[in-house]
């Protein structure tokens, strides 16, 4: 993988946010979503139906004014959003469908539903939906979506039809979806996206083959790029919810987000904090597209290589994306397992780099990585982002350094919190004892050692009593009880008696000997055990 060497630039140390980034990196999806460990160029990328323009004021690429802006620019966003809300259905039907099916407790999950249903009509959806998403074991990510399917008719959340088959009714709606992008495009403008930014990336277009302008066959546009185009949508939508859309479609700062895409909002699952969600879409995704996929490695329309050529240095020119070819390539049988069929698209992907960015250019993006080893996730960035991590790497050493001192600090107050709760518990299990009479006075019991001592010495407020003369007269005469009582305040019965005396007398009184003398009188006749 020289080319992967190549284009890759190691940093040792990063800050917590960059190793984020770098273990959410778009190859990382795209090893999940296509079967392959090894990718020696970015796959973060997007398909636009018209052109973009450098803002200066704002420093990064905007769409053009134009009509075909202006007739597309909702309508794609609107169609990406509902391919994601589409697989949010799946995934929340199929695990609906799992608990349904359970031979054991399937018939009193169903009669629970029964209930929430009928609560749902009287009471507030969003708390009755709280309820089915915690017994689903889904986060609160999905209560939107339940809520919906509660609030709504069948005819909005498609209850009935991803109720009877999930991947069914998933696979047409994105299907639908697809093709209403599809007829968005007469050709395709790809722009490499900044994994840093989740913008298009910009470099005077002089001297760089980008953005890609080519004619397309339609069932490569949904095969072979839109599943691409998906993972970059839910990136996109982690980072900055429908603002991050808007800016990875190269829509200006001024764009305001349209009602058609609010009313997709149920399906924003995804967030920066955690990619279980992207990695359950994508491979969810790569399951319904299984078919399509096959159909693609048949299709003839692939089984001929390229054709077009390109003029030296010109960029300009349109060229056919219909042409390429997989013709050395048997026909495989598909499995839902087979890496092979999953990898076309990523196949297609690095023919289309090889014929129109021969010079590997990728608009003068590179690869940042932790590590050198291939199998080190890395993201597709800037040299400026590149330059800054390696002036931050001080930054990222003292993250590490205070990372561990933390730790160490926890660790320690753990430990000091532990050694108090266990000197404090003997303190107590001996005296429990004591005022039972345990002979600790025998040579057996009778410890020397000042670890004792030390360990006491651990104790708030301990050293204090050793200090006070009448505390320490207190320990040298206890007095005698037979009220004794563990740490939960439960009272102990016992029938020893403390350092007991029975010659003993007291001078206080006749009424107080009396009631003494009551006292042992009753203990002498109290038997040692219940009525058997």
């Amino acid at each position: 993988m020289q080319l992967l060497r190549e284009n890759t630039v190691v940093v040792s140390k990063v800050t917590g946010v960059t190793s984020r980034m770098l273990e959410d990196s778009m190859e990382k999806y795209s090893r999940i979503a296509f079967s392959t460990d090894r990718i020696a160029f970015p796959t973060c990328f997007v398909v636009l139906p018209y052109g973009l323009q450098l803002d200066e004021t704002q420093n990064r690429y905007c769409a053009v004014p134009s009509p075909e802006y202006a007739s597309c620019a909702e309508r794609l966003g609107k169609c990406l959003l509902e391919i994601n809300k589409a697989t949010a259905r799946m995934s929340f039907w199929m695990r609906m469908n799992d608990k349904i099916r359970d031979p054991r407790n399937g018939d009193n999950f169903k009669s629970q539903m029964q209930e929430w249903i009928k609560r749902a009509r009287v009471e507030p959806c969003s708390a009755v939906a709280k309820e089915i998403v915690k017994s689903l074991g889904l986060g609160p990510n999905y209560n939107l979506l339940c809520e919906e399917i509660l609030a709504f008719d069948g005819s909005i959340s498609k209850a009935k039809s991803y109720m009877k088959n999930p991947l069914r009714a998933a696979r047409k709606a994105i299907g639908q979806n697809a093709d209403s992008l599809a007829d968005m495009y007469p050709s395709l403008n790809l722009y490499l996206i900044d994994e840093d930014t989740m913008m298009p990336s910009h470099v005077d277009e002089r001297f760089s083959p980008y953005p890609l302008r080519i004619h397309f066959d339609r069932s490569l546009f949904k095969n072979a790029l839109l599943p691409f185009i998906n993972i970059a949508v839910m990136k996109a939508l982690a980072r900055g919810r429908f603002h991050g859309l808007a800016a990875l479609l190269g829509f200006p700062p001024s764009f305001i987000i349209p009602d058609s895409w609010k009313a997709s909002e149920p399906g924003l699952l995804h967030s920066s904090e955690s990619s279980d969600s992207i990695e359950e879409f994508v491979l969810l995704q790569k399951v319904v597209r299984k078919d399509d996929l096959q159909s693609l490695w048949d299709d003839a329309s692939v089984n001929s290589s390229y054709s077009g050529s390109r003029s030296a240095g010109s960029y300009s020119d349109i060229r056919s994306f219909s042409n390429l070819s997989l013709h050395s390539s048997p026909s495989i049988y598909l499995s839902e397992g087979d890496p092979v069929i999953a990898s076309v698209p990523m196949i297609h992907l690095e023919l289309l780099f090889r014929e129109f960015d021969p010079d590997r250019h990728f608009n003068n993006l590179r690869r940042v990585s932790r590590g050198v080893e291939e199998s080190s996730p890395g993201l597709w960035t800037v040299n400026e982002t590149i330059n800054d991590l390696h002036e931050a790497m001080e930054l990222a050493d003292i993250e590490d350094q205070l990372q561990e001192l933390m730790l160490d600090y926890e660790k320690k107050k753990n430990t000091e919190i532990e050694l108090q709760n266990l000197v404090q518990r003997k303190k107590v299990v001996k005296m429990q004892l004591s005022r039972q009479g345990f002979p600790f006075h025998k040579e057996i019991f009778h410890s020397k050692d000042s670890i004792d001592e030390e360990f006491e010495a651990q104790v708030p407020g301990d050293n204090n009593a050793k200090n006070d003369p009448s505390a320490g007269e207190a320990r040298a005469n206890p007095k005698p009880t037979g009220e004794l009582y563990q740490d939960d305040g439960t009272k102990i019965v016992t029938h020893r008696m403390r350092y007991s005396d029975p010659d003993s007398t007291s001078d206080e009184g006749g009424e107080k000997k009396k009631s003494k003398k009551m006292r042992k009188s009753k203990r002498k006749f109290r038997p040692w055990f219940g009525a058997c």
